[in-house]
């Protein structure tokens, strides 16, 4: 895969790389290493991709967790996504970058009081029950504020996607209400006053691979959707989920989207009830946004080699990009500051913990000249990147995060000296 493969703004200039026009190297000689840089282009185009593919009764929401930066929320709300998030933190952050509430979903297990009382005051568009214990919460708080709040059903279907990634659906599982027990469950909820059915949420995996499984989990739903729509209430939303994936390598398909408006939209006619209840039609997406935004940075302190294995030895590592580790896959890597360079080797990216986990990847092509105080960029880094981090792991600074945009950059999120994180740290005077 080539740095050009990932996006049509990452371009190579005398030997430098730049994200939309903008040389990478003074940014990253600015702020220090490690950083996570993002291109706003790469996002603005890939949402504008997404949404010029899929039909209008589709609203595009982010899903936060793959990069809650308020200024990553803030561009895509800007181009007309809403938002589902997963916490009470995740909602402030909304507030913060000024997401219209009624353009945001709460889903997620084991959420509490607090969070429950914060979406209502917030007066945002629904919050996603995982079980009957959560609606009837749902209802307390909502009596106690004299409001009736909507919800959806989150479902564990009896179905899963083929080719994805991970399945969240079918079989047991921590997320959602089995399907076989929703009619019970549904009749149950209906006697509570301070809660409205108003829709369903499914979300079967991530991942997904191809437009097969997308429109699989899409008729999937709209089934579900029909059957409580004759039996129980009014459907007004079906939130499908999101999980579309990318590639992180050459073996990897892309994920098809031309085509699939048309195949959608005759799926929709299947389903008559959707466009006689007006119901909005909401997915997910995070990664497929994100993710090929951004770049991980990080500075090569030694090189070494031992027992047949070469190694570059970086002020990085799994404690901001644990994603190569957890999963034992590498993304696209690249030595940025010899992008010139002809002749590679194997190299194993180790970095900086004392844990034989903590590698960007192994046996990744790189320069034969690889060099100490080289700069190494691990790319499709702008999802589950430092929101999926570790940080604080062995005390080291807590990486940055820069926007490029409108040829000029912002610092989002200065690095965190672990400094401030000990200083917060206290001692008993007795102890």
């Amino acid at each position: 895969m080539k740095i050009s493969d990932i996006s049509n703004n990452f371009t190579i200039e005398n030997g430098k790389l730049h994200f939309s026009g903008v040389e990478i190297d003074n940014i990253v000689q600015k702020v220090g290493t490690p950083t996570f840089i993002y291109d706003a282009e790469t996002i603005k185009d890939r949402y504008r991709y997404l949404r010029d593919n899929l039909p209008k009764e589709i609203d595009i929401f982010f899903a936060m967790k793959a990069n809650p930066n308020i200024a990553i929320v803030k561009q895509l709300t800007s181009l007309g996504t809403g938002v589902e998030v997963a916490s009470e933190g995740e909602l402030y952050a909304c507030q913060k970058a000024g997401v219209n509430p009624k353009n945001i979903v709460f889903g997620g297990p084991a959420k509490t009081d607090s969070d429950i009382s914060k979406a209502i005051d917030m007066g945002i568009y629904a919050i996603n029950a995982e079980s009957f214990g959560e609606i009837k919460r749902i209802d307390r708080v909502a009596k106690s504020k004299n409001v009736i709040m909507d919800v959806e059903l989150r479902i564990n279907p009896e179905f899963e996607i083929d080719g994805v990634a991970v399945s969240l659906g079918g079989g047991s599982k921590k997320f959602g209400m089995d399907s076989e027990t929703i009619d019970g469950i549904i009749v149950e909820a209906k006697k509570l006053k301070n809660i409205k059915l108003q829709g369903i949420h499914v979300f079967a995996g991530t991942g997904i691979q191809n437009n097969i499984g997308f429109l699989s989990n899409l008729e999937n739903c709209l089934k579900l959707a029909k059957d409580i729509n004759d039996k129980h209430f009014k459907v007004e939303s079906i939130d499908i989920g999101g999980g579309i994936g990318i590639p992180y390598g050459d073996d990897e398909p892309e994920f098809v989207i031309e085509g699939l408006k048309e195949k959608i939209e005759a799926l929709f006619k299947k389903y008559p009830f959707v466009k006689e209840n007006k119901t909005r039609i909401i997915a997910e997406p995070g990664r497929y946004l994100v993710a090929q935004c951004g770049v991980y940075i990080t500075q090569v302190v030694d090189k070494k080699h031992s027992r047949g294995r070469d190694y570059l030895i970086v002020d990085g590592g799994a404690q901001h990009l644990l994603r190569p580790a957890l999963i034992g896959t590498s993304q696209p890597t690249f030595n940025l500051s010899k992008l010139n360079s002809t002749t590679n080797k194997k190299f194993d990216v180790g970095g900086s913990l004392c844990t034989s986990i903590d590698f960007l990847g192994k046996d990744l092509p790189l320069p034969t000249d690889s060099e100490q105080d080289d700069y190494i960029g691990v790319f499709c880094a702008g999802a589950y990147g430092y929101a999926e981090s570790m940080p604080f792991f062995l005390s080291h600074d807590i990486a940055s995060e820069v926007l490029v945009y409108s040829g000029k950059h912002h610092i989002i999120r200065p690095m965190i000296k672990i400094k401030q994180m000990v200083d917060i740290q206290s001692i008993p005077e007795d102890l």
